[in-house]
């Protein structure tokens, strides 16, 4: 039951990828550009780094041991991380008491010819080293024991000398002795439950042994009854003379007997109400737990058929996780301070950084030094990764989705039903907008113009770029560039057609009264 509520934890917060995203605050124009490149950055080497998959394994040491632990370190020139045993990890209990000591200590076992690899100048101290031994008290081939302890100093404002300390040590030498100048260890840790005082958290197992141990003796003494109690069994008189060999698993067989016949009888090894106890007992695990054992056992609740009820569900059960689900995405929000400051320690050393990360199209190639900020000029902040479904069922549900909404046309759900290719449809449908926004881009960013085509959608485009020329002017943008934007709506409204204006019917023309004519001369003359 134990493994079952921590597989079902694990699936619904672990699956989620925190995204760490550096914002600026009131920055300008050339700020957040950096800002957005430097989290362009941090995917590519969360990716080359394998951060997301070691994280889940984390989240399942917090949730088994009650803390998780991984460690960032520095080798061959580039960052890299590991899941740490966490009962490799050795702190004070007094010191730690609040949770946050100065010292802390690795203990690992590590081969012979891999340490004397890593430290050539100590191969004789290496080789007379004792074999390691694990705490059934057997040797571990050709490994010895190696403690890497770090002191935390105690005046980060002091300039000169600190009393920080990394040392790597073995039982007879110490391979590395150098000052350590951080505020905090190596490690990001991730606990299941905060402890009230002292260092290492409770875990969900912790929390269930109860239960366990209970459902455990009862399992224990259900298997012995039916070893004992539950056996079919034979009752037969004494006086019936029926021949113990004739009772067998024959077909048909004929039985001869005197008085009455054998009666078989199977007992009932337990009472009912001892399983009915058992199952309490695991429904209430996942009650402690917060998972549904609908969730635990892959069913769906009856009633519920659509993907939205669907996620809903999900959501309103997801509310119970809502503490470690927050402590989830800190974990990522601490890795990625660690990881950036050990960058940059490489980079002052003289290591040229490179990662490659997703851009539009294809894979683009960052470099360290065109990402570095201050941390002063930023802020960190995670977001969980939500993606399209991904499987065909998921896929087609989603086309139902959108029928029902209104927001794709019965030809296109037609062949989306047949081919749930969804991110070429949504592709497709947004062209027009990323072509504007790939052009306005190039004119902020690059300063490169790109007169517009009759193709797109001309109002969308000039209530777009409108948008951002005002946020450019804001934001201190060079005006060369603004002046491109300008450019770049003027010629959006050249080419929208304009009306063809209605023919106005002629003006009547008005014609002068009629004047009479006057009558004859001969008329007016008298007679």
């Amino acid at each position: 039951v134990v493994k079952s509520c921590i597989d079902s934890i694990t699936n619904k917060v672990a699956k989620n990828r925190p995204r760490p995203l550096f914002l600026t605050t009131k920055g300008d124009y050339s700020l957040k550009r950096r800002a957005k490149k430097l989290t362009q950055y941090l995917d590519g080497a969360f990716d080359s780094a394998n951060i997301y998959q070691t994280g889940q394994k984390v989240f399942t040491d917090a949730a088994t041991f009650g803390t998780g632990a991984m460690k960032i370190y520095t080798e061959n020139g580039q960052v890299s991380v590991e899941r740490v045993f966490i009962d490799e990890l050795i702190v004070d209990d007094a010191e730690a008491m609040y949770g946050k000591p100065r010292q802390m200590h690795q203990k690992k076992y590590i081969n012979r010819d891999v340490l004397m690899a890593m430290f050539p100048e100590f191969r004789e101290k290496i080789n007379a080293a004792t074999l390691a031994k694990t705490w059934a008290d057997k040797t571990i081939a050709d490994s010895v024991v190696v403690l890497e302890s770090w002191h935390l100093r105690s005046d980060p404002q002091q300039e000169t000398k600190h009393d920080g300390r990394h040392t790597i040590t073995i039982e007879n030498c110490t391979l590395l002795d150098e000052e350590y100048t951080k505020d905090v260890f190596p490690f990001v840790f991730l606990r299941w439950t905060e402890a009230l005082l002292g260092f290492f958290g409770t875990g969900l197992a912790e929390e269930l042994t109860g239960i366990q141990l209970e459902i455990n003796k009862i399992l224990r003494n259900i298997q012995k009854a039916m070893n004992l109690v539950a056996v079919p069994r034979t009752y037969m008189q004494n006086e019936s003379k029926i021949v113990s060999q004739h009772i067998n698993n024959t077909i048909g067989a004929i039985v001869k007997h005197t008085g009455n016949p054998p009666t078989f009888h199977t007992p009932q090894a337990y009472p009912p109400e001892i399983y009915q106890h058992l199952e309490r007992l695991y429904a209430k695990a996942f009650e402690i737990t917060g998972v549904s054992m609908l969730s635990a056992t892959s069913k769906k609740p009856s009633g519920l058929d659509s993907g939205a009820a669907l996620r809903e569900y999900n959501d309103i059960e997801t509310e119970r996780f809502l503490t470690i689900a927050q402590r989830y995405e800190r974990f990522y929000i601490e890795i990625a301070k660690i990881f950036i400051d050990q960058t940059r320690d490489l980079s002052l050393n003289g290591e040229t950084l490179t990662v490659k990360s997703p851009g539009k199209k294809f894979l683009e190639t960052i470099k360290w030094k065109d990402v570095d900020m201050k941390e002063d000029k930023y802020s960190l902040r995670v977001f969980p990764t939500s993606l399209l479904p991904t499987t065909p069922a998921g896929r087609l549900e989603k086309v139902q989705e959108l029928i029902q909404s209104g927001m794709i046309s019965q030809e296109h759900a037609l062949s989306l039903l047949d081919f749930p290719d969804l991110d070429k449809y949504i592709s497709l449908e947004t062209a027009s907008q990323d072509n504007v926004q790939m052009l306005i881009e190039k004119m902020i960013e690059e300063g490169e113009y790109e007169s517009p085509e009759a193709y797109l959608n001309l109002e969308a485009a000039i209530k777009e770029t409108q948008n951002a020329y005002l946020r450019a002017k804001l934001e201190n943008v060079p005006e060369d560039r603004r002046e491109l934007l300008q450019r770049f709506i003027e010629e959006c409204v050249e080419l929208i057609p304009q009306p063809p204006q209605p023919e106005l019917p002629p003006l009547p023309v008005e014609e002068p009264p009629a004047v009479p004519e006057a009558p004859p001369v001969s008329d007016l003359l008298p007679i």
